[in-house]
């Protein structure tokens, strides 16, 4: 994850959740108990429980397309409700200038919440249902290149194997027995890329970890090398590792452009040049050549998956099985024709401990599991800070007052909603940075307890007392004290501890899921 890798659309619906919420919290204030309760509370735990799933969106490993048609349908949502209040409003109290009369109606307030919650649940089953649609035409993709090697290829060897199978009894031909040799291992290939199109049709239950780029590269140019040793091949590998996410199907994608890039030259000396780009969050893989250039039916075949009819000659069957496994790697490929072609592979970069499933929704960021230990270690964290602040003579009603109110109940509630929000900044910091510094008890609890002391320094002792001020509460800014302090360091350490143990618990998961499945695909 780098800092450009945060979506904008999750933080604004975090941002929708967090103005709502702060708007129809002092609305309720001087409510009834039953009242606050329903017309104050409730909306609270809603808007506070928004904010929070936009800074997830914001900081999580999650499709950028699934968090833009969310964000769009949650500003949908709230302005549609934002229509039906102002129309409310005007139709039961034409005279704006009396707003008292228009605060005494605060219900109305909580649609807008209800606006806004009800539209981000929209998006999320609109982008799911796009998804969904993708992923059916990815499956009838490969019933369709499955129909054609069965029809094609499989059929075709079948029938030269028979025919001279027939010759070799009558007459004992010895090129009849090369076909025959030959045509076998040409079935040998085909059910071989079966295999790979059958594993990539549930992406779900691919394991992937980490993988070498320049390794697998320099094995499969060498390959090419000694089948065409006419080719020549421009490659300068990186002198570092460079990791991404997949397993050892990925030789086969190299392999297969790489042999394209070399059979389908028309020069005596085929020319390919490869390089590789990497990036804080992905690799990219150029593979070009000074061919004749990839058919636009080949181009949107591994740009989009779109396959051409059956009887289209130029559509290869290689070209299918590197779409197919560079998406189960959560990869892309594009491509340009311009004195020959250079087909781009990006792939993301592998992280600490990567074995893990590929997912449809992976992108650079917090992975959803650590966003799930993130949301509970940073609850245990906040009462923690509570409890020790309470010891010392502290409390929390204070930080209702920044949402309109001094309530013990809104307080712990916007104190856990803090809490989480910034483990969740905290789990994005530690994806931000390599490795070697993020890693182990140590480091994590300096990282902690550094982050934990500029939020007492600026969210504590400047920020808060600012906000204060804003809502009519007496505040004195740089309010930095020794309570404060010390809840904010036990928030701290209590954050680095559990997330190092849980992380190291899901990593022995990971592991062991890992290796179950590499025993079962060995049977």
């Amino acid at each position: 994850m780098t800092w450009r890798s945060v979506s904008l659309s999750g933080l604004l619906i975090a941002l929708i959740g967090f103005a709502l919420t702060r708007f129809t919290v002092t609305l309720a204030a001087n409510d009834s108990a039953v009242q606050f309760l329903f017309a104050g509370i409730a909306p609270l735990v809603l808007g506070l429980s928004l904010a929070a799933f936009g800074v997830i969106l914001s900081v999580g490993a999650y499709d950028r397309e699934l968090v833009r048609t969310t964000a769009v349908w949650c500003v949908l949502g709230t302005a549609t409700m934002g229509v039906l209040v102002v129309m409310t409003i005007l139709g039961t109290q034409p005279d704006l200038m009396a707003m008292g009369e228009v605060r005494d109606q605060t219900y109305l307030s909580n649609f807008l919440i209800g606006g806004a919650v009800g539209g981000t649940l929209t998006g999320l089953y609109a982008a799911r249902n796009r998804r969904h649609r993708r992923e059916l035409r990815r499956q009838a993709n490969r019933l369709v290149l499955l129909n054609r090697l069965l029809r094609d290829k499989v059929i075709n060897a079948a029938t030269a194997i028979k025919g001279h199978s027939e010759l070799l009894t009558d007459q004992h031909r010895a090129d009849s027995a090369a076909v025959v040799s030959d045509q076998a291992q040409n079935v040998i290939d085909i059910v071989e890329d079966i295999k790979y199109i059958s594993e990539t049709a549930d992406r779900s239950s691919i394991t992937l970890g980490s993988v070498d780029v320049v390794t697998c590269l320099d094995e499969e140019i060498e390959r090419i090398r000694e089948e065409y040793p006419a080719a020549e091949i421009e490659w300068t590998p990186p002198t570092t590792e460079i990791s991404v996410r997949a397993n050892a199907q990925l030789a086969e994608v190299f392999r297969q452009l790489l042999e394209n890039s070399v059979a389908y030259s028309d020069a005596e000396t085929p020319r390919v040049r490869v390089s590789v780009t990497p990036s804080p969050s992905d690799v990219v893989v150029d593979i070009s050549d000074k061919g004749p250039g990839l058919p636009a039916e080949q181009q949107a075949l591994l740009e989009r998956g779109e396959i051409a009819e059956f009887d289209d000659p130029t559509t290869g069957f290689g070209l299918n099985i590197v779409r197919l496994l560079t998406e189960s790697f959560d990869g892309t490929i594009t491509t340009a024709v311009d004195d020959g072609t250079t087909v781009s592979v990006r792939l993301p970069r592998a992280g600490e401990n990567a074995a893990t499933n590929s997912r449809t929704l992976t992108t650079p960021g917090v992975e959803p599991s650590r966003i799930g230990l993130t949301i509970v270690t940073a609850l245990v964290a906040g009462v923690a800070m509570t409890v020790a602040m309470n010891a010392v003579g502290g409390s929390l009603p204070i930080i209702g007052a920044l949402y309109g109110i001094q309530n013990p109940v809104v307080g712990m509630i916007s104190h856990e909603f803090h809490s989480v929000v910034f483990g969740l900044v905290y789990a994005g910091i530690l994806s931000v940075g390599s490795a070697r510094l993020t890693s182990g008890l140590r480091n994590r609890l300096l990282i902690a307890v550094a982050f934990g002391l500029v939020l007492w320094l600026f969210a504590a002792g400047v920020v808060m007392p600012f906000w204060l001020q804003l809502v009519g509460i007496p505040a004195s800014v740089l309010n930095l004290t020794a309570t404060s302090l010390f809840g904010h360091v036990v928030w701290a350490l209590t954050l680095g501890t559990l997330y190092q143990y849980g992380d190291r618990w899901l990593i022995d998961r990971e592991l062991d899921t890992r290796d179950v499945l590499g025993y079962l695909d060995r049977l």
